[in-house]
């Protein structure tokens, strides 16, 4: 080991080049795998979350395979519940924003309705107080809070449990306080207060329905705890006996869902388990491009140290104690290479943060930990066994007679540079994987920003507040929002303000099912589309065009005749070839009629994007927030630029009731922002490895030309002194350069053709095998591979021949 550390600070040059090398690739690796480190395989952060399990309803009218995960009802729920054998414990959660009153101002807070048995479920109990029993399902007005509203609200107060705590102008007793660091649902921003049930069962008048009777209101979501005897296939068949017999009791809610049952954490990932595991691939192929440069490296160092090996095999040293001596150098290398590719990645952590979706569990627990550092020292070992296996036994093979001949004449065996040239088209091959990936990404995003989502975000900035149901009930709610918007218009600087639910590009989706005039379909077979709830000049704020007809108006009132207006999308579906204006619906929605009105098409409007870009429009039809109001509604406010906006839209929300509290105060920019942050990141992060493996090839190429040049230097000399013409050597040695990227290019194009296929899913509006793509990466290979051998070329033009033969 003493002998390894002299020998490589005898050569600092190539040591800073070899530890810099490995420590791009090492740490980028150890980055990304902190990453998924946190957000795919840390288990969730409570007692046996193995037993943790998400239970969803799905869609079964797409046909076998097509089946679609939906949220749950109540009713559905309760029937889980008391019906399947295979939970110990079981619990429907939905999150919801509550108004906390005190303290002089109304603050928002994140919270969440859920079942008694949460706690239960999650095996975490409140570290003051108690949790949920089954009893407060039943209209006890209790609360438990979470450790910061606690400390910011109680300064947490030893004596909170049995205080009363202000929510929504309802009065609640604080029955218990859960533990610093829970965190339940698992999103951001993190809920600070749970109710019970209770909530969702009560009423505004005696003959309404509760929704937890509303068997069709599909708005939960359900975790279970299996049994220790049970598995998730177990119960899957437990609850598919169970899903079965209610779509016999219950065919028009449930004849065509069933139920899915699968691990927590797979739910709670989704999809980006996939773009990780591409992104560490990546990775991956940047180091074994590192690798590949250091062994090309240390092969041009054993033939410099061909004289030093040939004496150790002359004085007796084995062919196994010499290539064990040069594996303690790569290993000395791979240590020096990882202590620095940590130092980057701790660095680089903070800007993968940065850039990832801010949805991603686990981002606030990204940390070099000593799961990361086991990862880190695995790939260095393995790395220094990669990058210094072959040097090392093509050195012992050396022939001591050739190699005491003095080092000046060890040059390079043909078996040698056949290996260094297998090398170079080796990385050049990964490399073009690499850029191929990163192209097609790049090419999908930029059509992906391109793509116009139906409306102008621009100077649009939306916020939100609730209205408590205590003192505004349904026409009380109509009314603010009537007196509301006119006082908004009025502002300076305000160019127009509307009202609507959901918003697009907010993550909120409602699907409501309705049925043409004349349609005689069973309901659990009649279309759904997507549904909205807006004011009168919602479509003129957000600048959407109206087709035909008219817009929503104010004399849309709920004492008016009920109407709707559809996109362009819901016309030619369910209205091909006919003019819809004047046609009826009758959505699934009704608020204070005893029976669901039908509804008389009075305008079509032009097709946006509602859930993301990347997802194509859909039929869509809107309702006038007065005939049938979903609260809270989203404020949307199109301003002259005026940054003070959400003030003076507080100060107006003040005066009319001081104690209800504006939130989600963003810009429609923001939306678009966050809707396309998962491919921003993907995109990100694939280019920044293709550039770093791009300039690691170009490094490994040039390395290569320039040490067959010096190890040609009598040759080029002989050449030259029987007359042959600078620009004649110039193109043998770069031809020679750019044969191995053309083997390398044929090589990576053929394995890139495989490779994007785990990105198919990821791209918008490119193909997978874009001839463009792969075109450009062979332009920019080529272009770089040509200037990497330039160089090395235009030294060997330079050659002095009477001083090349005289050093022979």
């Amino acid at each position: 080991m003493r002998y390894a550390c002299r020998t490589l600070r005898k050569t600092p040059g190539f040591t800073a080049v070899a530890a810099v090398t490995l420590a791009l690739g090492i740490g980028a690796n150890s980055a990304m795998f902190s990453v998924i480190n946190a957000v795919l395989l840390r288990p969730l952060p409570f007692p046996s979350p193995d037993a943790l399990v998400a239970v969803s309803e799905v869609e079964l009218r797409r046909g076998p395979g097509r089946s679609t995960s939906s949220s749950a009802s109540w009713p559905d729920f309760f029937d889980w519940r008391s019906k399947s054998q295979a939970f110990e414990h079981m619990s429907a959660y939905r999150s919801a924003g509550f108004t906390l009153a005190g303290g002089g101002r109304s603050l928002h807070v994140e919270g969440a309705v859920v079942s008694s048995e949460l706690f239960s479920t999650l095996d975490t109990q409140p570290i003051l107080g108690r949790g949920f029993r089954p009893e407060d399902e039943r209209g006890g007005d209790v609360a438990v809070i979470g450790d910061s509203l606690w400390r910011s609200q109680f300064s947490a107060a030893s004596d909170v449990i049995g205080r009363p705590i202000t929510l929504n102008a309802r009065r609640y007793t604080v029955i218990g306080v859960m533990p610093a660091g829970f965190q339940f649902p698992i999103s951001v921003p993190r809920a600070e207060v749970w109710l019970t049930l209770a909530e969702d069962a009560r009423v505004e008048h005696p003959d309404d329905t509760p929704m937890t009777t509303e068997r069709g209101a599909h708005f939960l979501k359900v975790i279970g705890r299996l049994r220790p005897s049970a598995t998730i296939a177990s119960a899957q068949a437990d609850l598919d006996v169970i899903a079965a017999a209610l779509a016999r009791e219950f065919p028009v809610d449930n004849g065509q869902r069933g139920v899915r049952v699968a691990r927590q954490l797979d739910v709670l990932v989704g999809d980006t388990r996939q773009s990780l595991l591409v992104l560490l691939a990546a990775v991956g192929c940047v180091l074994l491009i590192a690798c590949v440069n250091l062994a090309n490296l240390l092969l041009a160092r054993g033939a410099g140290r061909a004289h030093e090996i040939a004496m150790r095999a002359a004085l007796g040293a084995s062919a196994q104690r010499i290539v064990r001596q040069l594996l303690t150098e790569s290993l000395v290398l791979a240590t020096l290479g990882t202590a620095c590719g940590l130092a980057l990645a701790y660095g680089s952590i903070a800007l993968l943060v940065r850039w990832s979706p801010v949805e991603l569990r686990g981002l606030d627990e990204v940390a070099i930990d000593g799961t990361v550092l086991a990862f880190t020292a695995g790939i260095a070992i393995v790395s220094a066994l990669v990058f210094g296996i072959v040097p090392a036994i093509a050195a012992a093979r050396t022939d001591p007679a050739l190699g005491l001949q003095g080092a000046s004449r060890a040059t390079a065996g043909r078996t040698e540079r056949r290996l260094r040239a297998a090398l170079v088209v080796a990385e050049t091959a990964i490399g073009v994987v690499l850029l191929v990936g990163a192209g097609l990404l790049l090419r999908s995003f930029d059509r992906l920003v391109r793509t116009s989502p139906g409306f102008d975000p621009d100077h649009v900035v939306t916020a939100t507040f609730r209205l408590p149901d205590s003192r505004y009930p349904y026409l009380k709610q109509i009314a603010f929002y009537d007196r509301l918007l006119p006082d908004l218009r009025a502002l300076a600087d305000v160019e127009a303000a509307a009202a609507t639910v959901p918003l697009p590009m907010s993550g909120t989706n409602y699907t409501i099912s309705f049925e043409p005039a004349g349609d005689t379909a069973p309901s659990a077979e009649r279309q759904s589309a997507a549904f909205g709830m807006v004011s009168p000049g919602y479509f003129r704020a957000m600048h959407i065009p109206l087709v035909s007809g008219r817009d929503v108006t104010e004399a849309d009132n709920d004492a008016a005749p009920r109407v709707v207006v559809v996109n362009e999308s819901f016309a030619r579906r369910y209205f091909p070839g006919a003019d819809p204006i004047g046609k009826r619906i009758k959505p699934g929605l009704s608020t204070t009629e005893k029976e669901t009105p039908w509804r008389e098409v009075v305008g079509v409007v032009h097709d946006i994007r509602h859930r993301s870009l990347s997802e194509p429009t859909l039929p869509a039809y809107f309702v006038p927030y007065a005939q049938g109001l979903i609260s809270p509604l989203r404020l949307v406010i199109r301003t002259r630029n005026a940054p003070g906006i959400a003030e003076e839209v507080r100060k107006v929300i003040a005066r009319m009731d001081p104690e209800v509290a504006l939130y989600d105060v963003k810009t429609m920019e923001e939306y678009l922002a966050t809707s396309v942050a998962s491919p921003r990141f993907q995109t990100l992060l694939l280019a920044a490895f293709a550039g770093v493996g791009l300039a690691l090839t170009a490094v490994g190429l040039y390395g290569v030309m320039a040490y067959g040049v010096a190890q040609r230097t009598r040759e080029f000399g002989i050449r030259l002194a029987l007359g042959a013409r600078p620009r004649e050597v110039l193109g043998l040695v770069m031809r020679g350069g750019l044969g191995l990227v053309a083997a390398g290019l044929v090589a990576g194009i053929l394995a890139a053709g495989f490779a994007t296929e785990l990105l198919a899913g990821a791209l918008y509006g490119v193909d997978r095998l874009d001839p463009a793509t792969f075109l450009g990466v062979a332009a920019v290979l080529l272009a770089v591979a040509m200037l990497a051998s330039y160089l090395p070329a235009r030294r060997a033009t330079r050659v002095d021949p009477i001083r090349a033969l005289r050093s022979e």
